[in-house]
Protein backbone atom coordinates (compact mmCIF):
# COMPACT_ATOMS: atom_id res chain seq x y z
CA UNK A 1 0.00 0.00 0.00
CA UNK A 2 1.22 3.57 -0.61
CA UNK A 3 2.77 5.39 2.10
CA UNK A 4 1.93 9.04 2.19
CA UNK A 5 5.11 11.14 2.33
CA UNK A 6 6.57 14.52 2.26
CA UNK A 7 8.20 15.18 -0.72
CA UNK A 8 11.90 15.22 0.61
CA UNK A 9 11.32 11.62 2.15
CA UNK A 10 10.57 10.44 -1.02
CA UNK A 11 13.47 11.53 -2.98
CA UNK A 12 15.63 10.55 -0.47
CA UNK A 13 14.76 7.15 -1.21
CA UNK A 14 16.14 7.66 -4.38
CA UNK A 15 19.64 5.85 -4.74
CA UNK A 16 22.86 6.99 -6.35
CA UNK A 17 22.90 6.44 -10.06
CA UNK A 18 19.27 5.49 -10.71
CA UNK A 19 17.48 5.58 -13.97
CA UNK A 20 14.34 8.59 -13.25
CA UNK A 21 11.22 8.43 -15.76
CA UNK A 22 9.97 11.51 -15.62
CA UNK A 23 5.85 12.06 -16.61
CA UNK A 24 6.59 16.02 -17.75
CA UNK A 25 3.76 17.52 -15.40
CA UNK A 26 4.24 20.69 -13.61
CA UNK A 27 4.74 18.44 -10.19
CA UNK A 28 6.10 21.82 -8.50
CA UNK A 29 5.61 20.00 -5.12
CA UNK A 30 8.23 16.54 -6.27
CA UNK A 31 10.35 18.61 -8.31
CA UNK A 32 11.88 21.25 -6.31
CA UNK A 33 12.80 18.46 -3.92
CA UNK A 34 15.37 16.80 -5.46
CA UNK A 35 17.92 19.81 -5.16
CA UNK A 36 17.11 20.80 -1.79
CA UNK A 37 17.85 16.73 -0.78
CA UNK A 38 20.70 16.80 -2.99
CA UNK A 39 22.18 19.95 -1.73
CA UNK A 40 21.59 18.85 1.72
CA UNK A 41 23.19 15.19 1.74
CA UNK A 42 24.87 14.92 -1.62
CA UNK A 43 22.48 12.40 -3.26
CA UNK A 44 20.78 11.44 -5.31
CA UNK A 45 23.38 12.17 -7.51
CA UNK A 46 24.64 10.96 -11.26
CA UNK A 47 21.06 10.25 -11.92
CA UNK A 48 19.52 9.32 -15.68
CA UNK A 49 16.70 11.28 -15.72
CA UNK A 50 14.14 10.86 -19.19
CA UNK A 51 11.07 12.73 -20.31
CA UNK A 52 8.77 13.23 -23.22
CA UNK A 53 7.02 16.11 -23.96
CA UNK A 54 8.25 19.46 -22.96
CA UNK A 55 7.91 21.70 -19.61
CA UNK A 56 9.59 24.15 -18.61
CA UNK A 57 9.38 28.05 -18.11
CA UNK A 58 10.55 28.97 -21.20
CA UNK A 59 13.88 30.52 -19.20
CA UNK A 60 16.52 29.33 -16.43
CA UNK A 61 14.02 29.88 -14.03
CA UNK A 62 13.95 26.56 -11.70
CA UNK A 63 10.81 25.23 -12.55
CA UNK A 64 9.11 22.56 -15.11
CA UNK A 65 12.46 20.44 -16.20
CA UNK A 66 15.13 22.93 -14.74
CA UNK A 67 14.69 21.87 -11.42
CA UNK A 68 16.77 18.81 -12.65
CA UNK A 69 19.42 21.25 -14.04
CA UNK A 70 22.35 20.50 -12.14
CA UNK A 71 25.69 19.17 -12.97
CA UNK A 72 27.11 16.36 -10.40
CA UNK A 73 22.69 15.49 -9.41
CA UNK A 74 22.24 14.29 -13.57
CA UNK A 75 24.62 12.66 -15.45
CA UNK A 76 22.52 11.73 -18.33
CA UNK A 77 18.88 13.59 -20.22
CA UNK A 78 17.00 11.21 -22.58
CA UNK A 79 14.09 13.44 -23.79
CA UNK A 80 12.32 14.57 -26.60
CA UNK A 81 12.28 18.10 -26.11
CA UNK A 82 15.12 20.76 -24.00
CA UNK A 83 13.99 24.06 -25.79
CA UNK A 84 11.92 25.40 -22.93
CA UNK A 85 14.28 24.60 -20.13
CA UNK A 86 17.50 27.01 -20.45
CA UNK A 87 19.50 25.60 -17.94
CA UNK A 88 19.50 22.03 -19.20
CA UNK A 89 20.11 22.97 -22.61
CA UNK A 90 23.11 25.30 -20.49
CA UNK A 91 24.50 22.29 -19.53
CA UNK A 92 24.34 20.18 -22.48
CA UNK A 93 25.79 22.71 -24.41
CA UNK A 94 28.76 22.99 -21.74
CA UNK A 95 29.42 19.34 -21.66
CA UNK A 96 28.35 19.10 -18.64
CA UNK A 97 26.04 15.73 -18.98
CA UNK A 98 25.56 13.01 -21.11
CA UNK A 99 22.71 13.92 -23.82
CA UNK A 100 20.43 12.19 -25.92
CA UNK A 101 17.54 13.75 -27.83
CA UNK A 102 14.62 10.63 -29.16
CA UNK A 103 11.10 10.94 -30.56
CA UNK A 104 8.42 12.13 -27.92
CA UNK A 105 5.90 9.44 -28.99
CA UNK A 106 8.39 6.77 -29.26
CA UNK A 107 9.78 7.73 -25.99
CA UNK A 108 6.29 7.14 -24.04
CA UNK A 109 5.56 4.09 -26.33
CA UNK A 110 8.65 2.55 -25.48
CA UNK A 111 7.94 2.58 -21.45
CA UNK A 112 4.71 0.08 -22.39
CA UNK A 113 6.76 -1.82 -23.96
CA UNK A 114 9.91 -2.15 -21.00
CA UNK A 115 6.56 -2.73 -18.79
CA UNK A 116 5.28 -5.68 -20.96
CA UNK A 117 9.04 -7.01 -20.80
CA UNK A 118 9.11 -6.75 -24.96
CA UNK A 119 12.15 -5.97 -27.04
CA UNK A 120 11.85 -2.12 -26.96
CA UNK A 121 9.80 -0.43 -29.90
CA UNK A 122 10.51 -1.60 -33.24
CA UNK A 123 9.50 1.58 -35.84
CA UNK A 124 10.43 3.37 -38.92
CA UNK A 125 9.63 6.88 -37.18
CA UNK A 126 13.20 8.47 -36.80
CA UNK A 127 14.63 6.70 -40.33
CA UNK A 128 16.62 9.05 -41.98
CA UNK A 129 16.42 11.44 -39.22
CA UNK A 130 18.97 12.75 -36.84
CA UNK A 131 18.09 9.92 -34.49
CA UNK A 132 18.65 7.52 -37.05
CA UNK A 133 22.42 5.81 -35.79
CA UNK A 134 23.48 6.23 -39.22
CA UNK A 135 23.30 9.77 -39.31
CA UNK A 136 23.94 11.25 -35.44
CA UNK A 137 21.74 8.22 -33.34
CA UNK A 138 20.28 11.09 -31.34
CA UNK A 139 23.56 12.13 -29.28
CA UNK A 140 23.41 16.22 -28.38
CA UNK A 141 27.25 16.91 -27.89
CA UNK A 142 30.82 15.44 -27.84
CA UNK A 143 30.20 14.04 -24.69
CA UNK A 144 27.78 11.65 -25.56
CA UNK A 145 29.28 10.53 -28.62
CA UNK A 146 31.16 7.60 -26.83
CA UNK A 147 28.14 6.33 -25.08
CA UNK A 148 26.08 3.19 -26.53
CA UNK A 149 23.56 3.48 -29.12
CA UNK A 150 20.20 3.98 -27.73
CA UNK A 151 18.73 2.71 -31.20
CA UNK A 152 19.80 0.55 -33.39
CA UNK A 153 18.65 0.05 -37.17
CA UNK A 154 16.77 -4.13 -37.95
CA UNK A 155 15.19 -5.44 -40.58
CA UNK A 156 11.98 -6.48 -40.32
CA UNK A 157 10.42 -8.40 -43.43
CA UNK A 158 12.92 -6.94 -45.58
CA UNK A 159 12.37 -3.53 -44.61
CA UNK A 160 14.52 -0.99 -42.42
CA UNK A 161 13.56 -0.51 -39.43
CA UNK A 162 14.80 0.50 -36.06
CA UNK A 163 14.93 -0.27 -32.62
CA UNK A 164 14.48 1.65 -29.63
CA UNK A 165 16.32 -0.19 -26.80
CA UNK A 166 14.35 -1.37 -23.62
CA UNK A 167 16.21 -0.30 -20.10
CA UNK A 168 14.88 -0.66 -16.74
CA UNK A 169 13.91 2.50 -14.29
CA UNK A 170 14.31 2.53 -11.10
CA UNK A 171 11.66 5.79 -9.79
CA UNK A 172 8.93 6.95 -11.28
CA UNK A 173 7.81 10.09 -11.07
CA UNK A 174 3.86 10.75 -11.92
CA UNK A 175 1.10 13.03 -11.30
CA UNK A 176 -2.83 12.97 -9.96
CA UNK A 177 -5.89 14.88 -8.35
CA UNK A 178 -6.69 12.29 -6.01
CA UNK A 179 -4.89 9.07 -4.18
CA UNK A 180 -7.60 6.67 -2.23
CA UNK A 181 -6.86 4.52 0.91
CA UNK A 182 -5.19 2.12 -1.10
CA UNK A 183 -3.21 3.81 -3.32
CA UNK A 184 -5.33 4.67 -6.51
CA UNK A 185 -4.82 7.58 -8.59
CA UNK A 186 -8.14 9.50 -10.37
CA UNK A 187 -7.20 12.55 -12.65
CA UNK A 188 -10.58 14.37 -12.15
CA UNK A 189 -8.69 17.84 -11.85
CA UNK A 190 -5.85 17.57 -14.35
CA UNK A 191 -5.93 19.25 -17.64
CA UNK A 192 -3.94 16.01 -19.24
CA UNK A 193 -4.13 12.45 -18.69
CA UNK A 194 -0.35 11.90 -20.44
CA UNK A 195 1.62 8.77 -19.82
CA UNK A 196 1.12 7.86 -16.08
CA UNK A 197 0.16 4.72 -16.66
CA UNK A 198 2.76 3.22 -18.64
CA UNK A 199 5.36 5.31 -16.65
CA UNK A 200 4.11 3.83 -13.29
CA UNK A 201 3.61 -0.32 -14.93
CA UNK A 202 7.63 0.63 -16.49
CA UNK A 203 8.83 1.39 -13.10
CA UNK A 204 6.90 -1.12 -11.26
CA UNK A 205 7.43 -4.30 -13.46
CA UNK A 206 11.46 -3.02 -12.94
CA UNK A 207 11.91 -3.41 -9.80
CA UNK A 208 11.21 -0.17 -8.83
CA UNK A 209 8.97 2.80 -6.85
CA UNK A 210 6.77 5.41 -8.30
CA UNK A 211 6.14 8.70 -6.34
CA UNK A 212 2.73 10.03 -7.00
CA UNK A 213 2.05 13.85 -6.58
CA UNK A 214 -1.72 14.64 -5.76
CA UNK A 215 -3.54 17.81 -5.05
CA UNK A 216 -5.79 15.68 -2.34
CA UNK A 217 -6.08 12.30 -0.56
CA UNK A 218 -9.33 10.67 0.05
CA UNK A 219 -10.90 8.32 3.13
CA UNK A 220 -13.12 6.69 0.74
CA UNK A 221 -12.47 4.48 -2.04
CA UNK A 222 -12.53 5.74 -5.51
CA UNK A 223 -14.83 4.67 -8.52
CA UNK A 224 -12.99 1.94 -10.11
CA UNK A 225 -13.83 3.15 -13.51
CA UNK A 226 -12.47 6.70 -12.24
CA UNK A 227 -8.77 5.17 -11.87
CA UNK A 228 -6.24 5.74 -14.47
CA UNK A 229 -3.53 4.47 -12.00
CA UNK A 230 -4.13 1.73 -9.73
CA UNK A 231 -2.25 1.62 -6.74
CA UNK A 232 -0.24 -1.62 -7.04
CA UNK A 233 1.43 0.78 -8.99
CA UNK A 234 2.29 3.30 -6.39
CA UNK A 235 4.38 3.64 -3.62
CA UNK A 236 4.53 7.50 -2.22
CA UNK A 237 1.81 9.13 -2.68
CA UNK A 238 2.98 13.05 -2.03
CA UNK A 239 0.06 15.52 -0.98
CA UNK A 240 0.80 19.17 -3.38
CA UNK A 241 0.63 21.87 -0.45
CA UNK A 242 -1.71 23.96 -2.23
CA UNK A 243 -2.65 24.98 -5.88
CA UNK A 244 0.08 26.78 -7.48
CA UNK A 245 2.29 23.78 -6.64
CA UNK A 246 0.09 21.86 -8.60
CA UNK A 247 -1.18 23.87 -11.70
CA UNK A 248 -2.43 22.88 -14.97
CA UNK A 249 0.33 24.01 -16.61
CA UNK A 250 3.32 26.45 -15.29
CA UNK A 251 1.51 29.26 -15.99
CA UNK A 252 -2.09 28.77 -14.98
CA UNK A 253 -2.90 27.39 -11.99
CA UNK A 254 -5.98 26.42 -12.75
CA UNK A 255 -8.81 26.64 -15.54
CA UNK A 256 -12.29 24.96 -15.34
CA UNK A 257 -12.21 24.93 -19.46
CA UNK A 258 -9.22 22.96 -20.03
CA UNK A 259 -11.69 19.94 -18.23
CA UNK A 260 -14.64 20.04 -20.55
CA UNK A 261 -17.18 19.94 -17.29
CA UNK A 262 -18.39 23.24 -18.44
CA UNK A 263 -18.42 24.11 -21.98
CA UNK A 264 -17.18 28.08 -22.55
CA UNK A 265 -18.23 29.64 -25.96
CA UNK A 266 -14.84 29.48 -28.27
CA UNK A 267 -16.00 32.59 -30.09
CA UNK A 268 -14.71 34.94 -27.63
CA UNK A 269 -11.51 33.07 -27.90
CA UNK A 270 -10.86 34.36 -31.48
CA UNK A 271 -9.51 38.01 -31.93
CA UNK A 272 -9.33 38.98 -35.40
CA UNK A 273 -6.85 38.22 -37.14
CA UNK A 274 -4.76 41.41 -39.08
CA UNK A 275 -3.69 40.76 -42.62
CA UNK A 276 -0.01 40.18 -42.21
CA UNK A 277 2.27 37.77 -43.55
CA UNK A 278 1.61 35.25 -41.01
CA UNK A 279 -2.26 35.62 -41.95
CA UNK A 280 -1.11 34.90 -45.68
CA UNK A 281 0.28 31.67 -44.81
CA UNK A 282 -2.88 30.15 -42.45
CA UNK A 283 -4.98 31.04 -45.16
CA UNK A 284 -2.88 29.11 -47.96
CA UNK A 285 -2.70 26.21 -45.30
CA UNK A 286 -6.61 26.23 -44.77
CA UNK A 287 -7.68 26.02 -48.71
CA UNK A 288 -5.80 22.53 -48.15
CA UNK A 289 -8.11 21.42 -45.47
CA UNK A 290 -10.41 20.05 -48.18
CA UNK A 291 -12.05 17.08 -46.45
CA UNK A 292 -9.56 16.87 -43.97
CA UNK A 293 -10.98 16.24 -40.09
CA UNK A 294 -8.71 15.22 -37.79
CA UNK A 295 -5.93 17.63 -38.08
CA UNK A 296 -2.72 18.41 -35.68
CA UNK A 297 -1.41 22.14 -35.22
CA UNK A 298 2.38 23.01 -34.50
CA UNK A 299 3.47 25.48 -32.28
CA UNK A 300 3.95 28.81 -33.93
CA UNK A 301 2.52 29.89 -37.03
CA UNK A 302 0.91 27.09 -37.14
CA UNK A 303 -1.40 27.32 -34.56
CA UNK A 304 -2.74 30.29 -36.03
CA UNK A 305 -4.63 28.41 -39.10
CA UNK A 306 -7.45 27.62 -36.29
CA UNK A 307 -8.17 31.37 -36.37
CA UNK A 308 -8.64 31.44 -39.97
CA UNK A 309 -10.39 28.43 -40.13
CA UNK A 310 -12.95 29.78 -37.60
CA UNK A 311 -13.10 33.39 -39.62
CA UNK A 312 -13.78 31.19 -42.38
CA UNK A 313 -16.78 29.22 -40.28
CA UNK A 314 -15.07 25.97 -41.14
CA UNK A 315 -13.47 25.52 -37.14
CA UNK A 316 -16.36 23.23 -36.37
CA UNK A 317 -16.06 20.50 -38.61
CA UNK A 318 -12.15 19.88 -37.74
CA UNK A 319 -11.24 18.04 -34.72
CA UNK A 320 -8.33 19.58 -34.10
CA UNK A 321 -5.94 17.47 -31.44
CA UNK A 322 -2.75 17.48 -29.49
CA UNK A 323 -0.10 15.15 -29.49
CA UNK A 324 -0.20 15.00 -25.53
CA UNK A 325 -3.65 12.93 -25.80
CA UNK A 326 -6.28 16.11 -25.93
CA UNK A 327 -8.97 15.66 -29.00
CA UNK A 328 -11.41 17.88 -29.53
CA UNK A 329 -12.18 21.83 -28.26
CA UNK A 330 -9.59 24.59 -28.51
CA UNK A 331 -5.46 23.53 -28.33
CA UNK A 332 -3.80 26.39 -26.08
CA UNK A 333 -1.04 27.68 -27.57
CA UNK A 334 2.23 29.15 -26.35
CA UNK A 335 3.38 28.94 -22.47
CA UNK A 336 0.02 27.04 -22.14
CA UNK A 337 0.73 24.59 -24.89
CA UNK A 338 -0.99 20.95 -24.20
CA UNK A 339 -4.03 21.65 -23.03
CA UNK A 340 -7.47 22.47 -24.63
CA UNK A 341 -10.26 24.59 -23.77
CA UNK A 342 -13.69 22.55 -24.11
CA UNK A 343 -11.93 18.95 -24.87
CA UNK A 344 -13.78 16.10 -26.01
CA UNK A 345 -11.56 13.53 -24.63
CA UNK A 346 -8.17 12.98 -22.88
CA UNK A 347 -6.44 9.80 -24.29
CA UNK A 348 -2.70 9.13 -22.95
CA UNK A 349 0.00 9.93 -24.88
CA UNK A 350 1.50 6.78 -25.86
CA UNK A 351 -2.26 5.94 -27.27
CA UNK A 352 -2.51 8.98 -29.35
CA UNK A 353 0.92 8.39 -30.59
CA UNK A 354 -0.06 5.08 -31.98
CA UNK A 355 -2.94 6.70 -33.53
CA UNK A 356 -0.64 9.22 -35.44
CA UNK A 357 2.32 6.74 -36.08
CA UNK A 358 -0.69 4.57 -37.83
CA UNK A 359 -1.17 7.33 -40.35
CA UNK A 360 -4.62 8.22 -38.15
CA UNK A 361 -4.23 12.33 -39.32
CA UNK A 362 -5.47 13.43 -42.01
CA UNK A 363 -3.22 16.49 -42.01
CA UNK A 364 -0.80 18.39 -39.73
CA UNK A 365 0.39 21.66 -39.78
CA UNK A 366 3.81 22.34 -38.55
CA UNK A 367 6.84 24.78 -38.40
CA UNK A 368 10.25 24.65 -40.22
CA UNK A 369 13.14 26.60 -39.10
CA UNK A 370 15.36 25.50 -42.09
CA UNK A 371 14.38 23.87 -45.14
CA UNK A 372 17.12 22.05 -48.24
CA UNK A 373 16.89 21.58 -51.57
CA UNK A 374 15.77 17.76 -50.45
CA UNK A 375 12.86 18.69 -48.74
CA UNK A 376 14.56 17.92 -45.73
CA UNK A 377 13.63 19.94 -42.38
CA UNK A 378 15.47 21.13 -39.46
CA UNK A 379 13.20 22.34 -36.73
CA UNK A 380 15.56 20.39 -33.40
CA UNK A 381 18.68 22.38 -33.41
CA UNK A 382 19.55 26.00 -34.98
CA UNK A 383 23.58 26.67 -34.65
CA UNK A 384 24.47 26.00 -30.75
CA UNK A 385 21.18 25.98 -29.55
CA UNK A 386 19.24 22.86 -28.96
CA UNK A 387 16.03 22.68 -28.80
CA UNK A 388 14.80 18.89 -29.60
CA UNK A 389 12.44 17.27 -32.08
CA UNK A 390 9.35 17.13 -29.30
CA UNK A 391 6.43 14.88 -31.20
CA UNK A 392 7.92 16.49 -34.91
CA UNK A 393 9.25 13.51 -36.24
CA UNK A 394 6.28 10.94 -35.04
CA UNK A 395 3.49 13.63 -36.54
CA UNK A 396 5.33 14.26 -40.17
CA UNK A 397 6.81 10.88 -40.64
CA UNK A 398 3.15 9.15 -40.31
CA UNK A 399 0.51 11.74 -41.37
CA UNK A 400 -0.90 11.50 -44.70
CA UNK A 401 -0.49 15.24 -45.74
CA UNK A 402 1.87 17.70 -44.24
CA UNK A 403 2.17 21.53 -44.46
CA UNK A 404 5.42 23.36 -43.49
CA UNK A 405 4.68 26.54 -42.88
CA UNK A 406 6.64 29.78 -41.67
CA UNK A 407 8.25 33.13 -43.12
CA UNK A 408 10.20 32.66 -45.81
CA UNK A 409 12.90 34.55 -43.81
CA UNK A 410 13.67 35.00 -39.97
CA UNK A 411 15.22 38.08 -37.72
CA UNK A 412 13.78 40.94 -38.92
CA UNK A 413 11.46 40.42 -41.62
CA UNK A 414 8.87 43.21 -42.22
CA UNK A 415 6.52 42.33 -44.77
CA UNK A 416 3.53 44.30 -45.82
CA UNK A 417 0.16 43.42 -47.38
CA UNK A 418 -1.75 46.14 -49.59
CA UNK A 419 -3.43 46.48 -53.17
CA UNK A 420 -4.28 42.97 -53.06
CA UNK A 421 -0.46 41.62 -52.99
CA UNK A 422 2.98 41.59 -50.80
CA UNK A 423 5.48 44.22 -49.84
CA UNK A 424 8.69 43.58 -48.61
CA UNK A 425 10.07 46.32 -46.43
CA UNK A 426 12.66 44.54 -44.43
CA UNK A 427 14.24 41.70 -45.88
CA UNK A 428 15.32 38.86 -42.65
CA UNK A 429 18.33 38.57 -41.83
CA UNK A 430 18.64 34.54 -41.58
CA UNK A 431 17.51 32.43 -44.80
CA UNK A 432 15.43 29.47 -44.13
CA UNK A 433 15.64 28.03 -47.79
CA UNK A 434 19.67 26.56 -47.16
CA UNK A 435 22.06 24.43 -49.18
CA UNK A 436 22.37 21.62 -46.11
CA UNK A 437 20.01 21.79 -43.35
CA UNK A 438 22.01 21.55 -39.44
CA UNK A 439 20.13 18.63 -38.31
CA UNK A 440 17.38 16.10 -40.05
CA UNK A 441 14.16 16.51 -38.33
CA UNK A 442 12.36 15.09 -41.34
CA UNK A 443 13.69 13.79 -43.73
CA UNK A 444 12.53 14.28 -47.64
CA UNK A 445 14.33 11.00 -48.43
CA UNK A 446 11.41 9.04 -46.19
CA UNK A 447 8.78 11.18 -46.93
CA UNK A 448 9.13 10.77 -51.14
CA UNK A 449 9.14 7.05 -50.65
CA UNK A 450 6.20 7.20 -48.21
CA UNK A 451 4.11 8.64 -50.99
CA UNK A 452 3.03 11.60 -48.38
CA UNK A 453 1.83 15.16 -49.52
CA UNK A 454 4.20 17.62 -48.79
CA UNK A 455 3.90 20.95 -49.17
CA UNK A 456 6.36 24.10 -47.96
CA UNK A 457 3.55 27.27 -47.75
CA UNK A 458 4.93 31.08 -46.98
CA UNK A 459 3.94 33.87 -47.31
CA UNK A 460 6.02 34.47 -50.84
CA UNK A 461 5.33 30.80 -52.29
CA UNK A 462 4.37 27.56 -52.04
CA UNK A 463 6.44 24.81 -53.15
CA UNK A 464 5.95 20.72 -53.41
CA UNK A 465 8.26 17.68 -52.66
CA UNK A 466 8.41 15.76 -55.66
CA UNK A 467 10.80 13.22 -56.38
CA UNK A 468 13.76 15.26 -57.69
CA UNK A 469 13.34 18.17 -55.15
CA UNK A 470 11.68 21.53 -54.15
CA UNK A 471 9.33 22.36 -57.10
CA UNK A 472 7.84 25.74 -56.62
CA UNK A 473 4.36 26.01 -57.82
CA UNK A 474 2.57 29.14 -56.47
CA UNK A 475 4.08 32.96 -56.49
CA UNK A 476 2.39 35.90 -54.23
CA UNK A 477 1.29 38.66 -56.19
CA UNK A 478 3.95 41.49 -55.84
CA UNK A 479 6.70 39.60 -55.64
CA UNK A 480 9.98 39.49 -57.90
CA UNK A 481 10.61 35.54 -58.67
CA UNK A 482 14.30 36.29 -58.73
CA UNK A 483 15.07 38.90 -56.11
CA UNK A 484 12.49 37.70 -54.10
CA UNK A 485 12.43 34.16 -53.55
CA UNK A 486 15.71 32.80 -55.71
CA UNK A 487 17.77 35.76 -54.36
CA UNK A 488 17.14 34.68 -51.19
CA UNK A 489 17.29 30.81 -50.92
CA UNK A 490 20.73 29.02 -50.51
CA UNK A 491 20.19 27.04 -53.63
CA UNK A 492 17.97 26.85 -56.89
CA UNK A 493 14.95 25.27 -56.55
CA UNK A 494 12.65 23.44 -59.68
CA UNK A 495 10.24 26.02 -60.64
CA UNK A 496 7.02 24.35 -62.27
CA UNK A 497 6.59 25.11 -66.02
CA UNK A 498 2.95 26.40 -65.15
CA UNK A 499 3.70 28.67 -62.04
CA UNK A 500 0.63 30.28 -61.16
CA UNK A 501 0.01 32.92 -58.26
CA UNK A 502 -1.26 32.26 -55.06
CA UNK A 503 -5.29 32.36 -54.75
CA UNK A 504 -5.88 36.22 -54.65
CA UNK A 505 -8.64 35.96 -52.04
CA UNK A 506 -5.84 35.28 -49.63
CA UNK A 507 -4.51 39.00 -49.84
CA UNK A 508 -8.27 40.48 -49.41
CA UNK A 509 -9.45 42.08 -46.08
CA UNK A 510 -12.59 40.00 -46.32
CA UNK A 511 -12.91 36.54 -45.43
CA UNK A 512 -12.29 33.90 -48.33
CA UNK A 513 -15.53 32.63 -48.03
CA UNK A 514 -15.01 29.46 -49.84
CA UNK A 515 -17.39 26.82 -49.44
CA UNK A 516 -16.68 23.11 -48.50
CA UNK A 517 -17.10 21.59 -51.97
CA UNK A 518 -14.27 24.33 -52.87
CA UNK A 519 -11.81 23.82 -50.35
CA UNK A 520 -12.14 20.11 -51.15
CA UNK A 521 -10.78 20.90 -54.41
CA UNK A 522 -8.14 23.17 -53.25
CA UNK A 523 -7.07 19.79 -51.00
CA UNK A 524 -6.48 18.07 -54.68
CA UNK A 525 -3.29 17.61 -55.72
CA UNK A 526 -1.16 20.69 -55.69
Amino acid sequence: MARIVSAEEAVGHIPDGATVLVVPMPSEEVYPAFHRVFTKTGSPKDLTVIWAAGLGPFSAERRGMNHFGYPGMVKRFVAAHFGLNHEVMRMIAQEEVEAFNLPQGTLCQLYREIAAGRPGVITRVGLGTFVDPRVEGGKLNQRTQSCEDLVEVVQVNGQEMLRYKPFKPQVGLIRGTTADPEGNITIEDEALCMENLEAAMAVANSGGFVIAQVERVSDKPAQPHAVRIPGIFVHYVVVASCRHTHPHTLFTEHDPDYLGGARMDLQREFLPMPLNAEKVICRRAVLELGAATLVNLGVGVPMSVATVAHEEGILDRLMLNTEVGVLGGLPQTGKNFGPAKNPSAFMSQAAMFDFYDGGGLDLTCVGMAQVDRQGNVNVSKIGPKIIGCGGFINITQSTKAVIFCGEFTAVGSRIEVQGGGLRILAEGKVRKFVERVEQITFSGAVARHGGQKILFVTERGVFKLVPEGLLLTEIAPGIELDRDILGQMGFRPLIAPDLKPMDARIFQETPMNFSRRSASAAAGPA
